[in-house]
């Protein structure tokens, strides 16, 4: 399960524009609530909990739902991204549709609901095996994983955070 949040970091990282803000966007910011709906509307009425996540996969890695959450880590340089919490060491990755909006900088461990796409992806052994190699880990190690993971990404058209 660690190696899901190795992904979940991975595409955290990538995912986040590295330009620097400038000042007259850092008063902006200053300013922004730090909840409410960011985006479109979100039906919060058949929301699952982002643990669920993993039962709508029955016939297609693409589901149109809508997922609660607490938020265990978001992107501290533009709020362009953010992770709910799973358990179990993992979480469901988010990103907003088209980058059409982002989210208050300091959105972790808020609750959140959120409408869009779950995807669901398999990540094989060999890159998991890699990943770990990277991570510096150790032969042993590497050898014991044996079965490939499902990596859970959602990507957002509205985001409703608790204030």
């Amino acid at each position: 399960m660690r190696y899901i949040l190795i992904i979940a970091a991975f595409l955290a990282f990538a995912g986040c524009q590295q330009t620097p803000q400038k000042p007259a966007d850092q008063v902006k910011e200053q300013m922004r609530p730090t909840g409410g709906t960011f985006g479109g509307q979100v039906a919060t009425d058949k929301a699952i909990t982002a643990l669920q996540i993993t039962t709508l996969f029955t016939e297609s890695d693409t589901v149109a739902c809508t997922v609660s959450g607490n938020i265990s880590a978001s992107c501290k340089h533009s709020g362009c991204w953010m992770d709910l919490d799973m358990g179990n060491n993992s979480a469901v990755h988010v990103t907003f549709a088209e980058e059409a909006f982002t989210i208050p900088l300091d959105a972790a461990g808020k609750n959140a609901i959120a409408q869009g796409t779950a995807i669901r992806e398999l990540i094989p052994v060999e890159k998991l095996q890699n990943w770990a190699r990277e991570e510096g880990k150790s032969e042993a190690e590497i050898a014991a994983i044996t079965e490939p993971l499902y990596a859970y990404e959602f990507i957002a058209t509205g985001v409703l955070i608790e204030e």
